[in-house]
């Protein structure tokens, strides 16, 4: 090793943000490879890791926080202290996307800084000669029981299924002398992270408490809020107002202004009768598109008609409320309802409906199945429900002030329904009351759909091996 070589070890030893800012590249989803950037909202960042072993960061969404904390995992395995390095996830592939990051790193680190590895497989890097090993878990209940880490970083920790029992499991390793930081964007009040990143005066963790170790202590957290108003490149009018678009009010303030205020109490607030309903009964073009969504219920199927404008709105001009009706009579009302309006299924871009309607029935073929044979062109994505909700949200009013879904006042169940949803006042998911969530599922499935065959939001490819 030259003697240049060994000073460039030295000062990344002392000094992790000439570490950071000098040999650290990340990986922008469409530029590539890029050098890690010298912000001083980053740095601070760093220096509040550095200062306090409990640390939680509520975030703006792409703010680099990720990419910032994996860095200094590396540099304390490779640099500082050996020992498990713990990464956790809300599941097996953002897991691994935390390990490949690192991974990343390190291979565009010089030739030099490079450590010899162990074990290199999808959960775990072994630095061998050091003494260091990165794991990387997806969240179990007793995934963390069975380590004593040195480190913890708990990646989109509002989001992740059994944060309080990973809690109780990793309180004991940690209180031992390790180091902990929580980060995400807020993921609404009814979670963990909200709870502790919002408690005032901050919970304290420790002591000899309960399983939620809500207990005072010495080690109070640490709250370090990253704002997207601190970054260089996003602290404009213009990059809020595009930033805005397409992003529902709520979702807007949960994802960039890290608000944990629970919801109101309707789920749509967004709607209103005055903007969205209009004035007159709406005819469909065939020259435009024109779609259908279904929600088979349970023995109350509900379907709704679809025309998208030039412009991009859409536009709900028709309704169908089944009461204890089959999957035939389902049908037949469809064929009753198109030929009210002069359609047939080639008129269709397609029928969207849930996807729990590919099970088979009683009678061996599902409803899916059913419309298919009868040749309706159909289309059922699985998604979870809160995003399909923000999806609709934005439709109603995105952030920017931009309404892209408007009603036909024939729709009046649908319209009834988009006053009465209601949110579930103990956890983040509407009330199933059996009546009013059957029309705005089937509206939901459409824009979960629709988004899909559009292909408006391809998915930032997985970190590259190289």
């Amino acid at each position: 090793m030259t003697p240049s070589e060994l000073q460039s070890i030295r000062q990344c030893r002392e000094n992790p943000w000439h570490f950071f800012t000098h040999l650290v590249q990340t990986q922008d989803p469409v530029r590539g490879a890029l050098a890690y950037p010298d912000f001083p909202y980053l740095k601070e960042l760093l220096q509040a890791a550095l200062a306090h072993r409990y640390l939680l960061v509520p975030k703006s969404r792409q703010m680099m926080v990720t990419w910032s904390i994996i860095s200094l995992m590396l540099w304390r395995a490779l640099f500082r202290q050996s020992g498990v390095y713990l990464l956790l996830s809300r599941n097996e592939r953002c897991a691994e996307e935390l390990l490949d990051r690192a991974r990343f790193i390190l291979e565009h680190l010089p030739p030099h800084m490079q450590p010899e590895l162990g074990t290199d497989n999808k959960s775990e890097l072994e630095f061998a000669g050091l003494g260091a090993r990165l794991l990387s878990l997806p969240a179990s209940p007793d995934g963390p029981r069975m380590y004593s880490p040195t480190a913890v970083f708990w990646d989109e920790m509002a989001f992740t299924p059994f944060d309080q029992q990973i809690w109780t499991a990793l309180k004991p390793a940690i209180d031992s002398g390790g180091n902990f930081v929580g980060v995400s964007s807020s993921g609404g009040a009814h979670n963990l992270f909200a709870k502790l990143a919002s408690a005032s005066p901050p919970v304290l963790w420790g002591g000899k408490g309960g399983s939620s170790g809500e207990v005072p202590s010495p080690h109070p957290f640490h709250i370090h809020n990253v704002h997207y108003s601190e970054h260089p490149e996003r602290n404009s009018e213009k990059w809020k107002s595009e930033a805005m678009r397409g992003l529902s009010n709520s979702q807007w303030m949960r994802e960039q202004e890290i608000s944990f205020d629970s919801h109101d109490d309707r789920v749509y607030v967004e709607f209103d009768p005055v903007v969205h309903i209009l004035k007159e009964e709406f005819r469909p073009r065939k020259e435009w598109e024109l779609f259908r969504t279904i929600d088979f219920g349970y023995r109350k199927p509900f379907v709704l008609w679809i025309q998208r404008l030039p412009s991009g709105e859409f536009v709900v001009f028709s309704e169908w409320d089944g009461k204890d009706a089959t999957t035939e009579a389902m049908h037949a009302a469809i064929t009753r309802t198109d030929i009210l309006f002069g359609l047939t299924e080639s008129d269709f871009t397609f029928s969207s409906c849930d996807p729990a309607g590919a099970a088979a029935q009683d009678s061996g073929l599902s409803p899916v199945d059913y419309l298919a044979r009868n040749g309706m062109k159909l289309r059922h994505r699985p998604s979870r429900i809160l995003p399909g909700i923000e999806r609709v949200k934005s439709a109603l009013r995105d952030a920017s002030g931009r309404v892209s879904l408007f009603i036909s006042p024939r729709c009046r169940k649908l319209i009834g329904d988009l006053h009465a949803y209601r949110w579930n006042p103990s956890r983040e998911e509407p009330i199933k009351d059996g009546d009013c969530d059957h029309s705005l599922d089937a509206l939901r499935y459409f824009f979960v759909n629709h988004d899909a065959h559009e292909d408006r939001a391809p998915s930032s490819p997985r970190i590259a091996r190289l």
